[in-house]
């Protein structure tokens, strides 16, 4: 066996470091009038933490006039944050079925009576 090289990437040694929390915006930024969905959308945003910004793909849960409730998953944990609403764009998710559906309509359908009597 080899030895171990010496630049070979490894984990951090503090893994209990707190992971960056991302900013939310206040009550009164965000406004009233609360307007829950029943299945959340599928959205792009970009969230602001402590020193950086990073565009997530997540799911919209709420929203106001002015604000969007996004929650995405983050380092394997749920993360959620109010955000300006001018920071949200709707994305498509990929729909399967739609695509199964399209390969079915390109196989051969079944052989009709009429070419099986052709064939006899």
């Amino acid at each position: 066996m080899g030895q171990r090289r010496e630049n070979r990437w490894t984990p951090p040694e503090h893994p209990e470091q707190p992971r960056a929390v991302p900013f939310s915006l206040s009550e009164e930024a965000r406004g009233d009038n609360i307007c829950h969905a029943v299945t959340p959308l599928p959205v792009w945003a970009w969230v602001q933490f402590p020193t950086f910004h990073v565009r997530v793909k997540g799911f919209a849960r709420s929203w106001t006039v002015d604000a969007v409730l996004v929650e995405w998953a983050q380092f394997g944990q749920h993360s959620e944050a109010w955000v300006w609403r001018s920071a949200v764009k709707h994305r498509a998710l990929r729909d399967h079925d739609r695509r199964l559906s399209h390969k079915i309509d390109r196989m051969p359908g079944p052989i009709s009576t009429e070419s099986a009597a052709v064939g006899q």
